[in-house]
């Protein structure tokens, strides 16, 4: 019979001892296969958030908030110098508007209280409110965009109700109103509208569900350029940088080269705290891998340890009778990998299973952690920025849909189970089986047959 013959039947002898070995072994490599996926997974959500999440700068005039304040247009130079700034690898020009009665023949679907008339200006209607303040008549707000998603709230494409989008990159004359504005007009696709003494062409109605965006218009950057007066200049810009790790030395690069020219904000700080707590996830899953080896090593070491010391007489006689130390330590090896192919095969198929729940688990756990701390930290009723409120004119601002679509953006993390993971699984199993099962093989080989027989 040869050694791998030997090695294979030996780990029959006591079926119950090789059973129990199999099963804490196969949870060793269950536990160290969960986190694989968990850490890879969670890896690899990171790279997607710092690709996505956080990498909006908004450049602004200096002094104003949308259409409200002091400060000039961005100029052409300044655009061109926002471009060829290093990592910035898209922008979202806007120019905004507010056309008042005598601009348009169109009726705002806005009705201003006391609130809003506190802080409009215009006064081309009379009225009083019951403070005595003169009710301003609500202009309606006019986007000229290269990009008509930059308007919707969702951080998603904007949402044509009716009628087809518009050419952003066009300087024809025609638009997409708002849902509210078009109800309040009876304007549908096809329809035309006055404004700046020029007729305009409705496209399509759009709607995003905040009550500001739906009263306004929405044109090319070309046109509402050309019919203000206002050639090459825009009133807002939103760069994307290629990655949150770049934000804050392209916000420096910019502050940099603009100056005191322009006011410069960005969002990365919302994304480092989710790819933070995404980071510590992949840590201690890296942990988990590390201590879930260690134990799989012990176990294999003791086994064998133990069953080589029981049967110190057989290797003696194997040795007495020619046996070499490379026979002895061949047919302990191949008993070890044995037990570990069995516990790999069972410990496999565990993973598979519970990888999944594992990998959702510690990031819900993560997540109800980074909550807490970010409660805590706004005070009671947690400050959180809503998709469905706007600042002056910008709805829902360059990083829409606030802070909880980027906590939940971060946080949804898919375990994906992938050969390489298998692979790895595999490798360190056989490791820990050569490692744990060769050292008390070998320690034994190297006594002397008549020493063995001796002592037995």
């Amino acid at each position: 019979m040869n050694v791998l013959t030997r090695g294979v039947k030996n780990t029959l002898r006591s079926p119950l001892r090789t059973g129990a070995i199999v099963l804490m072994f196969a949870i060793s490599i269950a536990l160290i296969m969960s986190m694989l996926v968990a850490r890879s997974s969670v890896l690899t959500k990171i790279n997607e958030v710092k690709a996505t999440a956080g990498t909006g700068i908004t450049i602004r005039p200096a002094g104003t908030m949308g259409d409200q304040g002091g400060g000039n247009p961005l100029t052409a130079a300044q655009l061109q110098t926002i471009q060829s700034t290093a990592h910035i690898s898209s922008t979202n020009m806007t120019l905004n508007d507010r056309l008042a009665s005598t601009d348009t023949n169109l009726t705002s679907s806005l009705t201003f209280g006391s609130f809003g008339r506190r802080f409009q200006q215009q006064s081309d209607s009379a009225g009083t409110d019951t403070t005595g303040r003169t009710a301003p008549s609500p202009g309606i707000t006019v986007t000229g965009t290269n990009n008509v998603d930059s308007v919707a709230t969702n951080g998603g494409a904007l949402t044509i109700s009716s009628g087809n989008t518009i050419d952003p990159s066009s300087s024809d004359n025609v638009a997409l109103v708002g849902s509210d504005l078009a109800t309040k007009n009876n304007l549908s696709p096809g329809s035309t509208f006055t404004a700046y003494g020029t007729t305009i062409t409705v496209k399509g109605i759009y709607t995003t569900g905040t009550t500001f965006q739906d009263s306004g218009i929405v044109m090319p950057l070309a046109t509402v350029q050309a019919l203000t007066n206002q050639a090459g200049v825009v009133s807002s810009v939103t760069a994307n940088v290629d990655s949150s790790d770049n934000v804050s030395a392209t916000v420096t690069s910019l502050k940099n080269s603009l100056g005191s020219a322009a006011d410069i904000t960005s969002d990365v700080q919302r994304a480092e705290s989710s790819v933070q707590s995404l980071e510590g996830i992949a840590s201690l899953a890296l942990t988990g891998v590390i201590a879930a080896a260690i134990a799989g090593a012990a176990i294999i070491l003791l086994a064998m340890t133990m069953i080589v010391r029981e049967r110190r007489r057989e290797i003696g006689v194997m040795k007495a009778i020619g046996g070499t130390d490379g026979k002895v330590v061949g047919q302990f090896i191949t008993e070890g990998l044995t037990l570990t192919v069995f516990g790999a095969l069972i410990g496999i198929a565990l993973g598979i299973l519970v990888s999944g729940p594992m990998t959702t688990s510690l990031v819900s756990n993560s997540q109800s952690s980074s909550n807490s701390q970010r409660a805590s930290a706004f005070g009671p009723g947690g400050a959180t920025a809503s998709s469905t409120t706007s600042t002056g004119g910008q709805g829902g601002g360059f990083f829409r849909g606030g802070l909880s679509g980027l906590r939940n953006n971060a946080t949804q993390v898919t375990a994906s189970l992938t050969p390489q993971i298998i692979f790895i699984a595999l490798g360190v199993t056989v490791l820990i089986s050569l490692i744990g099962t060769a050292i008390p093989a070998w320690l034994t080989a190297r006594v002397r047959p008549a020493e063995v027989l001796r002592t037995e």
